[in-house]
């Protein structure tokens, strides 16, 4: 027990991990939002505005001041895109939560479990180093690096404590293991619910979405697969499959592949088939902490391309 508290201590402690994958998160979460926030932009009053006031006994809270909506939300669009750049993404991360948050509690009747996915992992994001990869603080990060080595008498001023670093390290950790149990928790108890459904037992109930209007953007296509039994048991049985041993999965690097993999095929066909875009988007952005490179083997002497897999 002891020496498993240690490693569990060192874990924690000693370096951030899946720094690829919650900066691959940082990347979808806020492209996310910039795209919704662009494609809903021209119906703004209508959905948060003066044509949204009738929300307001149901619980929506319409906002009358047209230009001061319209003024937030260029701001919060202006902020998404900065996050997804990387630039000083400990302030714009938690800005982008603020916003996003109170864009999507004005009105109740747009909101689904896609925006609630997103709000949680931005939470999460607030508290990691959601910049250290493919980001311009990185690369400010490492001209300072060079400025630094350059002038030693700067470096001690201008580096971070021990400590400090250490509690960064921490958080950001915590951060990472929340995010994992969170996307796990999502799986399962979908899963689970899932398994209390008929409909889900004998294989039939992707059938059913697919033969609503509203969730039939391309009828064509989702006539050919609802003819298919075969195809909707598969899918149906796979997706129930997929999703109560996702955690299980997860333990194994080969099988985390696959694991990872389906799960990115699921949320891309949800967003095809049943057009919820954004809602896939959000999920495959949770899915995303589960990538990472990890390192080939290489004989002594040589180097080969790091390859991207599920991992670190």
């Amino acid at each position: 027990m002891t020496r498993l508290l240690d490693a569990g201590v060192r874990w924690m402690t000693d370096r951030a991990h899946a720094t690829y994958g919650i900066a691959l998160m940082r990347i979808v979460l806020s492209l996310g939002v910039a795209g919704y926030v662009a494609v809903n932009l021209p119906a703004h009053q209508a959905l948060w505005g003066t044509g949204a006031r009738w929300t307001t006994p149901l619980g929506g809270h319409a906002l009358t001041a047209a230009p001061l909506l319209t003024a937030g939300l260029v701001a919060l669009f202006l902020v998404a895109v900065l996050v997804a750049a990387g630039w000083r993404a400990r302030w714009t991360v938690p800005l982008l939560l603020l916003g996003w948050w109170g864009l999507t509690s004005v009105n109740p009747l747009l909101a689904d479990q896609g925006d609630n996915i997103s709000r949680i992992l931005l939470v999460y994001l607030c508290f990691a180093d959601t910049s250290a990869r493919w980001s311009l603080d990185a690369r400010r990060r490492g001209s300072g690096a060079g400025l630094v080595r350059s002038r030693p008498a700067a470096s001690p001023s201008s580096a971070p404590g021990p400590g400090r670093t250490q509690v960064r390290t921490l958080l950001h950790n915590a951060a990472v293991l929340a995010v994992g149990a969170q996307i796990c928790l999502v799986y399962v108890l979908s899963g689970l619910f899932k398994l209390q459904g008929e409909a889900w037992r004998d294989g039939s109930a992707v059938y059913y979405p697919l033969s609503l209007p509203q969730f039939r953007p391309w009828p064509p296509l989702a006539d050919l697969i609802a003819s298919n039994g075969w195809l909707v048991a598969a899918v149906t049985w796979g997706t129930l499959a997929l999703q109560l041993t996702f955690p299980l999965l997860l333990l194994q690097r080969h099988l985390r592949v696959g694991a990872v993999a389906g799960a990115l095929a699921m949320h891309a066909g949800i967003a095809l088939l049943m057009g919820l875009p954004f809602f896939s988007l959000f999920m495959m952005a949770g899915d995303c902490l589960f990538l990472g490179p990890r390192a080939t083997p290489q004989p002594p002497g040589r180097r080969r391309p790091q390859q991207l897999l599920p991992g670190r």
